[in-house]
């Protein structure tokens, strides 16, 4: 199972991979380190309840099989997916430099959800491929080169019990497929026209940042007033990277100077990233003390502390979540949920909330490992599995998305206009 983070990295990194050669030897050297490295720094003693050194043995067989990176890639992979735990994943490292300019990127500009077994477009960025295009969001994709979508989502074996983790997982797969099209140019028909919508996939033309031995990692931020009769601040970003901490910062300090009435962090589709920035932001938004939770591991406990910093603004806060806020964005929303500091709307989280750390193994791919459990401080809640479900909880709708409504953003404007003054 890819995890959330590297799973981001490769659906949306622009640059290509230098070619390597296979080698079965370096193969090896890379499946031992992967095993190894698992073994000992795994969080608990059991393994979630897996046999690892029966692992080792069964998957040595398979690795030898391999006949080039991807399939050693896809081999690993279900390795790492025996623990059934997020943050365990391999993916191909798109940072390095390449002989070859590409033809052509693999950024379409829109986020889907899968609802009821059909493609959602949730969400279309500004002056994106697909946005140009005509697409917009509430739409429902029905076909994709011809193949009927229903086909494409029924091969990704989904069922009513699938967890959000699954979907999420799955979605991301689907969009993998529809930004790599055979000729180069993506094509989709949708149930609410009958325009055939055929425009090629770009490379991202917004921001890149680096964590760790990532680099080029894309992120958008945002921030602005919305509603008419109070001021309040939205603030929207899609990655906890820490070049956007200044501007995080700042954005709050905004909120203060201008006297808002009320703040929204939407972290919907947020996958996380540095686990530390939620402890930084909250300081921002508390006037005292914050114990956000612990994290777990054979070495003890290493405990999740907020501090007020100055300026804070202490006025009425709302964050906006989905089953795409993952990681980073769930430490952060339980915290401000359960010591009643923020309300919280939209739909349940993933569910991935395991620190970890990424690096590059022997044969230049990306290995994302964890290495330790998270609890919350008060409801000692393991957010792993379970994920963080909103105060409110608000239904997809793809009428009032065709029509150019945010249920989630009306619902905490709503909530917020009624709270009083600070």
């Amino acid at each position: 199972m890819k995890s959330l983070l590297t799973l981001l990295f490769s659906l949306l990194c622009q640059l290509p991979a230098l070619a390597r050669e296979y080698s079965p030897e370096l193969a090896q050297k890379t499946f031992l380190h992967v095993w190894n490295k698992v073994n000992n720094s795994f969080y608990e003693e059991s393994f979630n309840g897996i046999d690892w050194q029966s692992v080792k043995s069964n998957y040595a067989g398979k690795v030898t099989k391999a006949q080039s990176w991807p399939e050693l890639r896809s081999t690993l992979n279900q390795m790492l997916g025996e623990l059934k735990l997020s943050h365990f994943g391999i993916s191909k490292n798109l940072s390095q430099a390449s002989d070859e300019a590409p033809t052509h990127g693999n950024y379409l500009g829109l986020e889907l959800r899968l609802i009821d077994q059909k493609a959602l477009i949730f969400q279309i960025e500004k002056n994106s491929p697909a946005a140009l295009a005509g697409l917009t969001p509430g739409m429902i994709l029905s076909h994709f080169e011809g193949q009927p979508m229903a086909q494409l989502i029924a091969e990704l074996e989904l069922t009513p019990q699938s967890t959000p983790l699954n979907r999420l997982t799955a979605t991301r797969a689907l969009l993998t497929k529809l930004s790599s099209p055979e000729d180069g140019k993506t094509t989709l028909k949708t149930t609410h026209s009958r325009k055939i919508f055929d425009f090629p996939p770009d490379f991202y033309q917004g921001e890149h940042g680096r964590m760790g031995s990532e680099e080029h990692i894309p992120f958008s931020f945002e921030t602005r007033l919305v509603g008419q009769e109070q001021k309040i601040r939205l603030i929207t970003f899609d990655i906890f990277l820490p070049q956007l901490m200044l501007r995080l910062n700042q954005a709050i300090a905004q909120a203060v100077n201008e006297k808002a009435h009320g703040i929204i962090i939407d972290l919907r589709g947020n996958p996380g990233g540095l686990g530390i920035m939620a402890t930084g932001i909250i300081g921002r938004l508390i006037d005292q003390e914050l114990d956000l939770g612990d994290m777990n591991n054979t070495s003890g406990n290493f405990p999740f502390h907020a501090f007020p910093q100055d300026g804070a603004y202490l006025g009425p806060l709302a964050v906006l979540i989905d089953s795409f806020s993952a990681s980073t964005s769930e430490i952060f929303s339980a915290a401000l949920q359960e010591h009643k500091r923020a309300r919280l709307f939209g739909r349940p989280t993933t569910g991935a909330v395991l620190p970890s750390f990424i690096e590059k193994l022997p044969n230049g791919d990306i290995f994302q490992y964890a290495i330790g459990d998270f609890v919350t401080s008060l409801h000692k809640t393991r957010l792993e599995g379970k994920g963080v479900t909103p105060d409110e909880l608000i239904p997809l709708d793809p009428a009032k998305l065709r029509a150019g409504i945010d249920p989630d953003l009306q619902a905490a404007l709503k909530w917020l206009k009624k709270q009083p003054k600070q």
